[in-house]
């Protein structure tokens, strides 16, 4: 049995350093090259009426975006929290049970039993902790945005360039945001962070509470790839549309009418006529 359960902790560090190797090349591999246009070179060049719909495009893809954004970020600091909260109680009755443990080789094994579950409850107390806290010290411009460019001053042209830019900033960087919060670095992280707890734990009290080695093996990448496959990306998926925009001297107007197609079939042909 316990040959069986030494080539399980083997098996599975091997998969997860293999799996760890092969977030690290997606990390490090060379970004494509983006062929959009730069959305802050042409600013001075926009007319005012140009200006005037790229503020109202941003705000709007922000405040299409900000609930979906507000929710996820809150609600997934509020649960990692509360887990730190648990773990770290589960982690002081277990130091509590140890010193209730009674003397002699029944009590070396209960000793042992109780630092096992201690360092366990603890470690994955610690990642929860910082995994809520990130939510809190990582800037949400996908959750503010929309409000604090509608607060911006617009009463002359040059401030409505200036209004511009700043929403073109915040737009950026609410994208820079969506980027970093759904992409592999925090499941990397978090896999990184597992292996090394598992580890330590498996080889320093090899054969206690292999159930809670296991967790800390599984838990930590398992709820960081839960919270990036339903983090937000509109503000990534807006922001990489506007650059196709932002410097093109034609731009969409709501308040025209789009092309009319004209198309017929007779004896001799097909005729397919667009008018804009």
């Amino acid at each position: 049995m316990a040959e069986h359960h030494r080539n399980l902790n083997f098996a599975i560090r091997h998969v997860a350093l293999v799996l760890t190797c092969a977030l690290a090349f997606t990390l490090l591999a060379p970004p494509r090259a983006a062929n959009a246009q730069d959305a802050f070179s042409c600013i001075e060049e926009l007319s005012d009426d140009e200006v005037r719909y790229r503020i109202r495009y941003i705000e709007d893809k922000l405040e299409d975006g900000k609930k979906h954004a507000t929710r996820w970020r809150y609600v997934w600091m509020s649960l990692w929290l509360a887990g730190g909260g648990g773990m770290t109680y589960a982690a002081v009755n277990a130091a509590q049970d140890r010193q209730s443990c009674e003397a002699g080789t029944m009590g070396d094994v209960c000793r042992s039993n109780s630092d096992a579950k201690k360092f366990g409850w603890a470690y994955l107390a610690g990642g929860a902790y910082f995994f809520g806290l990130m939510h809190a010290v990582i800037p949400a411009p996908d959750v503010w945005g929309s409000k604090r460019i509608r607060r911006q001053d617009e009463s002359t042209e040059a401030a409505r360039r200036a209004k511009l830019l700043y929403a073109t900033n915040t737009l950026k960087q609410a994208s820079d945001v969506q980027a970093l919060t759904s992409g592999a670095l925090g499941v990397a992280a978090s896999l990184i962070y597992g292996v090394v707890g598992g580890t330590v734990k498996a080889t320093q009290w090899t054969g206690y509470t292999r159930g809670l080695t296991a967790g800390i093996y599984v838990a930590p990448v398992l709820l960081v790839g839960l919270q990036t496959a339903t983090a937000p990306t509109e503000a990534t998926k807006s922001y990489e549309a506007y650059r196709g925009i932002a410097c093109s001297s034609k731009y969409y107007d709501r308040s025209e009418e789009g092309p009319e197609f004209d198309f017929s079939v007779s004896p001799a042909g097909g005729r397919l006529k667009v008018s804009f």
